[in-house]
């Protein structure tokens, strides 16, 4: 393994957890359909929360506006079923090893406030990671600016891109990453990802 940085990708990587699915989808089935509907499924708006071009209390109010539920309550289950998403430990003990044997380690992520707010400091992400970019904390996606944000993870680490590698679960960053230099993987598994690493 020739890398001295590998930054991973979180959603659909580190994690493949869902908002609400834990806390609303026992009492609130009818709500958790309507939020995958018509939040989930607009790309766009996805794509302004994760920009934090709209936040999540915007999102949430939204959400009760059109189902029903009480603000507060769909607040409070939301916040929670954040908090309930799992990492893949299997994945974090291999990053664990990777920084154990010298090498930097960082996470750039196209994700919402939440993320910042609660994810990285429930798991500790900041204390394991040598760098974490949230594309809602810098108001751009990692693909665009020419994938800038991957630029602001390596000059914060002092690495340069030729010798870093970029795990994602998407090909067209992986092609924009590859494009800019540096290399990546295309993850779908961890044994994969293994064999690719030689570990």
């Amino acid at each position: 393994m020739n890398y001295q940085t590998i930054l991973f990708d979180f959603d659909g990587v580190l994690c493949k957890g869902r908002f609400y699915e834990k806390t609303l989808l026992p009492d609130y089935p009818e709500v958790y359909d309507w939020i995958q509907l018509n939040i989930f499924k607009d790309k766009e708006l996805v794509r302004r929360w994760m920009r934090n071009q709209i936040d999540s209390i915007e999102i949430n109010k939204l959400i009760s506006q059109n189902t029903g539920i009480e603000y507060e309550i769909l607040k409070k289950l939301y916040k929670e079923s954040v908090r309930n998403i799992k990492l893949d430990d299997k994945l974090v003990g291999l990053a664990k090893s990777i920084k154990l044997s010298g090498k930097k380690i960082g996470i750039v992520t196209d994700n919402m406030d939440i993320f910042t707010q609660i994810t990285v400091p429930n798991h500790r992400l900041n204390v394991l990671f040598d760098v974490i970019i949230n594309s809602a904390d810098y108001g751009r996606l990692k693909n665009e600016d020419n994938g800038k944000s991957f630029d602001v993870a390596l000059s914060d680490l002092g690495e340069k891109i030729e010798s870093s590698l970029m795990i994602d679960d998407s090909e067209s960053t992986i092609e924009l990453y590859k494009k800019k230099g540096g290399h990546g993987f295309v993850y779908k598994n961890i044994e994969e990802l293994k064999s690719f690493l030689r570990v």
